[in-house]
């Protein structure tokens, strides 16, 4: 490598940390808890409390890892959401290392595992899924690493090399359900990097040792899940987010095509036009031409499958799969910035510029940013959106500090309400905090039972309170929150009331 070629690599590392701390850690609460990170987050909390509970999860048929490695970060962070949030964080900068070690094994150039990680600080799908406390991160993470240690087994050969891949599948499998689309991923890079004519024979013998190897290790470690109860629950739970492969073949073309419009929605706003233009720049680069197959193959064929078995679809259930496109997307880059002129160095400044001006939007000015209709509406618009909790618990706190005792009654037994509000209320013993139906048709008996001992409080969504005008009246609104206008102009508003 030449010093000027040396210092230009260095330089882009440099600009890639950079842009991937700030753009992570800067307002990383301007989104609200959301339903998932919600649950997350106060399983964590019980795990930490209670051992005997750790596998806690299983009970909603969700794998616990993402939960367990959520603990020691609650410990260092005051703010339990920021705690696991920090735990995405380091799951992206995983990624990253990840996908640098993925490009330079395929390409072996370090301006382009460089732009690699370019284009991943700055990518707007990386950027808004790496800022929220959920298990895709880190399931995309061991991912990339699987593919890593795949490919770099299959060229190598060595024994521990498919031990650590071995690692890295059993995590994922420990992570989320989709893990197992890592098996398939293992199994193609084989026809494109195994060593064929002399020694073929050994060769082959030698892969299939390995790869057994690294079965059996993911396979024992996914078996730490019969430790605790509801096991059977991950499998169970599937079911209600996807088709079965019966009702599939009677329908073959509802759901797919539905969901493909959807994954190339999200393409176009989230891995943005520039990552588009890139990737089929990329082709350009002759000698590459069977890797690009490679990672198109390793990103399409889960993103065909989820979209004909999906029952429920949405964005970050994809996260995983778009990831490997990046070193795709950095070979493109690689090829543009080699040319001469200033239109080329224009068009350069520009493809990155559109990602990156969109990733600081959804920091500084979400509810203005191109956002798919998912996101928007389950992040910043719906009851799944938890505007308002951290600031009715910091009421609530206020209260308690003053000797109140305190029970608040909230619509919902389990996501963002009551959940969302409990991760802030851990440890105050003086305060209640009660799950009730998630229709609010009436006020509930165990709120009116407590009422001459302790200060009493209902938190709904608007659009959830039936409440009659008699009940009503025997309320005080202390607050609302609203939360983002939706489509049609409409908003909903989560009400904090005081019993009278």
């Amino acid at each position: 490598m030449t010093k000027n070629k040396f210092i230009w690599v260095v330089s882009i590392f440099l600009i890639a940390i950079i842009s991937f701390v700030l753009l992570r850690f800067t307002n990383l609460n301007s989104v609200p808890v959301f339903v998932d990170e919600a649950i997350y987050v106060r399983w964590s909390q019980v795990m930490r409390q209670e051992p005997t509970l750790r596998f806690l999860p299983m009970s909603d048929g969700k794998q616990p890892l993402y939960m367990w490695v959520t603990i020691p970060f609650l410990k260092v962070f005051s703010d339990p959401l920021i705690a696991a949030r920090g735990l995405s964080i380091a799951s992206g900068f995983g990624s990253m290392l990840g996908l640098v070690f993925l490009t330079q094994i395929l390409f072996s150039n370090p301006l382009i595992s460089a732009l690699s990680a370019l284009l991943y600080s700055v990518t707007p799908f990386t950027v808004f899924f790496d800022r929220m406390a959920l298990a895709d991160s880190m399931l995309a993470m061991f991912g990339i690493w699987s593919l890593w240690l795949a490919i770099l087994f299959v060229k190598s050969g060595k024994l521990e090399h498919a031990m650590f891949l071995g690692y890295a599948l059993g995590c994922a499998l420990l992570t989320k359900s989709p893990a197992i689309f890592f098996y398939f991923w293992v199994v193609l890079t084989i026809p494109f990097f195994i060593k064929r004519g002399a020694g073929f024979r050994d060769n082959f013998l030698r892969l299939s040792k390995g790869l057994f190897t690294a079965l059996i290790i993911s396979q024992v470690m996914k078996a730490i899940l019969i430790l605790g109860p509801n096991s059977q629950m991950a499998g169970t739970r599937n079911l209600d987010y996807m088709f079965t492969f019966k009702e599939v073949i009677s329908h073959p073309l509802s759901p797919f095509i539905g969901n493909m419009k959807s994954v190339l929605n999200w393409i176009w706003l989230l891995l943005t036009p520039s990552s588009i233009v890139l990737y089929f720049l990329s082709w350009a680069n002759k000698q590459y031409r069977k890797d690009i197959i490679l990672l198109t193959l390793v990103s399409f064929l889960p993103l065909i499958a989820l979209s004909s078995v999906a029952r429920v679809f949405t964005s970050r259930y994809i996260l995983f799969a778009v990831y490997p496109l990046i070193p795709v997307f950095a070979l493109g880059l690689s090829w543009l910035i080699t040319r001469k002129g200033l239109l080329i160095k224009l068009s350069t400044a520009v493809l990155i510029f559109i990602p990156l001006v969109i990733s600081v939007m959804y920091l500084s000015k979400p509810e203005q940013s191109p956002l798919p209709f998912d996101m928007r509406n389950g992040y910043y618009e719906e009851w799944t959106a938890g505007w308002g909790n951290k600031q009715i618990a910091s009421y609530l706190i206020n209260l308690e500090n003053k000797g109140e005792k305190i029970v608040v009654f909230t619509e919902g037994y389990f996501g963002t309400m009551p959940d969302g509000l409990q991760i802030y209320l851990e440890g105050h013993k003086n305060i209640t905090v009660v799950g009730s139906p998630p229709n609010v048709s009436k006020i509930p008996d165990g709120l009116l039972s407590s009422a001459k001992t302790n200060q009493n409080f209902l938190v709904v969504n608007k659009s959830r309170n039936k409440l009659t005008t008699a009940d009503l009246s025997r309320l005080i609104l202390v607050e609302e929150y609203p939360k983002f206008v939706r489509k049609d102009g409409t908003r909903e508003v989560l009400q904090f009331y005081k019993l009278k």
